[in-house]
């Protein structure tokens, strides 16, 4: 009988360590599948987004209206955020919602290559807001689950991410110089209706998955829809520290916007049009090289004081910016600003991942990225009425909301 006993155990021991082998196995395919998926998509990304403020300059609109392009995308990105995170938790379906996103971008990049005004192009904007929108909570939430150390999966993934942004940033500029910008939204559409179909290779646990049509068909009447969205963590995650944090994020993506939304004419007027492509690729080259690394120490000592360190770079780098006249030191800030740009990623998307759980993690992160584009629905606006007086005083008034995040974060806790 002891024997028998034995045997059960070592056969149970078996088949504890074949389980765990056979996810660790998912769990880098995955990881390998993702990164492939995300890699061409960030191409897609950095051919067309540098190019969106001068095509819109093409079509004959006024600086106001080049800050509003921005506005109309974070929005819409901004409302849609959240519902879309809960979807995700609520169904545990991630590749779902990154693939519906990262298609819907494709579909309206490719027909924003027709558009014959900049109207057009700020209607389509706003509709890739709204349905893009589904891919980044669900996108962040799939890569925390990834890893339990989540500085270092997103310091991997954001390097993955901003290679690839890079050598779209490179591509781009090839594109436009020998094609025209027009080809490169087709170009960049088709790339990313390919990523969303690798993406839904990736292999998810069905254990406890509920399917959409399910949840709302399934109950009975309204109450058990309203005992349903009940369950969302909105409230719980904006209050207390939580929603401090969330609140110096969306300062320091006014500042963001401020600048990033007239950027790609300021480099246009300065250094001339091929530097567009190039100053943001350099940017990209820089949180590529260095993503992982600094992922590693914040694991190590800790997302806060990294993410106070990343708040005083956007700052230098944009008074840098304002006051730097030759291309070539224009580059230097430019590898800076790729370094705050990664330590911003990895230390705030490390700070949700461990202060929320995983059954909250989309909803989590759906914050984080709304304030992200609610911050560019506010800065953008004030970023294009200041850059009609001067492209100076846009950027050194940026310093404002970047010191009053940097003060407001000193009293997050570790």
């Amino acid at each position: 009988m002891p024997l028998r006993k034995r045997e059960r155990v070592i056969t149970q021991g078996k088949r504890e360590r074949t389980l765990k082998l056979k996810k660790l196995r998912v769990k880098r395919r995955n990881i390998v599948i993702l990164a492939v998926s995300m890699f061409i998509a960030n191409v897609a990304f950095g051919m067309a987004f540098p190019y969106l403020s001068v095509y819109m300059q093409y079509l004959g609109a006024t600086m106001f209206m080049v800050g509003l392009l921005s506005v109309a995308f974070n929005l819409t990105s901004t409302v849609f955020q959240y519902p879309f995170g809960w979807l995700s938790d609520a169904t545990r379906n991630r590749k779902g919602f990154i693939a519906f996103g990262a298609a819907s971008i494709g579909l309206f990049y490719m027909i924003m290559a027709f558009a014959t005004s900049p109207v057009h192009v700020l209607l389509l904007r706003t509709f890739q807001g709204a349905f893009g929108s589904a891919m980044t909570p669900a996108h962040s939430a799939l890569i925390s689950e990834l890893s339990t150390r989540a500085g270092s999966i997103f310091g991997l993934f954001n390097s993955i991410e901003n290679a690839g942004y890079m050598v779209g940033n490179f591509i781009g500029s090839a594109v436009v110089e020998y094609f025209g910008i027009k080809v490169l939204f087709i170009i960049a559409g088709f790339l990313l209706f390919l990523s969303a179909g690798i993406v839904l290779l990736i292999r998810e646990r069905p254990a406890g998955r509920r399917s959409l049509v399910g949840m709302i068909l399934v109950q009975e009447g309204r109450e058990s829809w309203r005992a349903t969205v009940k369950s969302s963590a909105f409230k719980k995650l904006m209050r207390g520290h939580l929603g401090l944090f969330y609140f110096t994020v969306f300062l320091v993506m006014v500042a963001s916007g401020q600048f990033y939304s007239v950027s790609s004419v300021y480099f246009k007027e300065a250094f001339g049009e091929w530097s567009v492509g190039v100053l943001f690729g350099i940017e990209s080259l820089a949180a590529a090289l260095t993503g992982y690394f600094l992922g590693r120490l914040i694991d190590r000592y800790g997302a806060k004081r990294f993410y106070l360190v990343s708040i005083a770079g956007y700052a230098m780098a944009f008074v840098l910016y304002a006051v730097v006249r030759n291309v070539w030191l224009a580059f230097g800030v430019a590898f800076l600003s790729g370094i705050k740009w990664i330590l911003t990623i990895n230390s705030t998307s490390t700070y949700v991942a461990r202060k929320v759980s995983v059954s909250e993690r989309a909803q989590g992160m759906a914050l984080l990225n709304g304030m992200m584009s609610l911050g560019w629905v506010v800065g953008p606006l004030i970023g294009g009425y200041l850059s009609e007086i001067s492209f100076p005083l846009n950027f050194f008034s940026t310093v404002v909301p970047l010191s009053i995040a940097f003060v407001l974060a000193l009293r997050l806790p570790e």
